[in-house]
């Protein structure tokens, strides 16, 4: 599977299948746009936000002094292609899109990072540092994919 980055809506479906009461983590944003990077990890499509008001250090950042980037504590699996919104194309601002632009493999490469953090943090929850991060990752959701 080549790998690829698009700019995604997530659709009515994914929403719908995610609710927010019993999946809080998972941002509820419909008109936020996702990057999705094809990560050849089992085989599994993640979806990972750009958001803003970051204050945590598992992101690749497109706007540091403005806290914007693409945030892999809020990224979700995309089990099915419907969960994709193929009718509409998300634009980005210029200077996110700019920094975006040949990154594929360092989005890839951070995402495997984030994950294999994950899966140390779920060794040690007691622990207070990996309590958090086990708590506001949407991760949680998707362990059978890990």
């Amino acid at each position: 599977m080549a790998k690829e980055k698009r700019f995604i809506f997530l659709s009515e479906e994914f929403y719908q299948a995610y609710p927010s009461e019993r999946y809080p983590e998972i941002e509820q944003k419909k008109a936020r746009p996702y990057v999705q990077v094809i990560v050849e990890i089992n085989e599994v499509k993640f979806a990972i936000p750009l958001r803003s008001d970051i204050h945590h250090p598992h992101v690749l950042w497109t706007d540091k002094k403005n806290h914007c980037g693409v945030d892999f504590s809020k990224a979700v699996v995309l089990i099915d292609e419907k969960y994709v919104d193929t009718g509409r194309v998300p634009h980005l601002r210029q200077n996110e899109f700019d920094v975006l632009r040949g990154k594929d493999f360092k989005i890839r490469q951070k995402m495997e990072k984030y994950i294999k953090r994950y899966k140390q943090a779920k060794q040690n929850p007691e622990d207070s540092i990996n309590r958090i991060l086990l708590k506001y990752s949407t991760l949680q959701y998707f362990e059978e994919y890990l």
